[in-house]
């Protein structure tokens, strides 16, 4: 019994690093953020309070577990976060609000934050800052004299230019 447990796990995680899989689920991910991201728009909800729901979901997150996923599977939870930040104006993004997305986003990566019901468009609204949701998350952060961890060494925080 045990050894098939193990032997699914395996095969899990032999399955989940492979390129072509870890490609498409950043690909998946991005759909889902632009689909979360709209329809967090259409919803136009209270700006605080969806900036209260996102920070107490990342109070929420091990972020222990995150950067033990970042250093283990490092390139493939890497090259997904990055995938994901191109998705980001990051002109528009305050230094502060940047370090609460590049937080998001390896907690979205590394499967700690799930994306789902009406926290993943609040989620996909703050790493995108709709609105300075990324900005609003980051005072509420610091009211309790919380912030998130720095994960902008692993992502390029930096305008693009297309």
């Amino acid at each position: 019994m045990v050894g098939r447990e193990l032997g699914r796990a395996t095969a899990k995680a032999v399955h989940a690093a492979k390129p072509s899989n870890v490609k498409r689920r950043a690909t998946e991910f991005a759909r889902r953020l632009r689909a979360e991201y709209e329809a967090g728009l259409a919803d136009q909800s209270d700006p605080a309070a969806d900036a209260t729901s996102v920070a107490d979901a990342m109070r929420s997150v091990d972020w222990r577990a995150v950067k033990d996923n970042v250093a283990t599977k490092g390139k493939d939870t890497a090259a997904a976060m990055r995938d994901m930040a191109a998705q980001v104006d990051w002109a528009k993004v305050q230094p502060m609000a940047a370090e609460v997305s590049s937080a998001l986003i390896a907690a979205v990566a590394s499967g700690e934050l799930k994306l789902g019901g009406s926290l993943g468009g609040r989620v996909a609204r703050a790493i995108m800052n709709d609105d300075e949701l990324g900005q609003k998350v980051a005072a509420n952060l610091r009211k309790t004299h919380q912030s998130p961890p720095k994960f902008t060494n692993i992502i390029d925080t930096t305008a693009r230019e297309d």
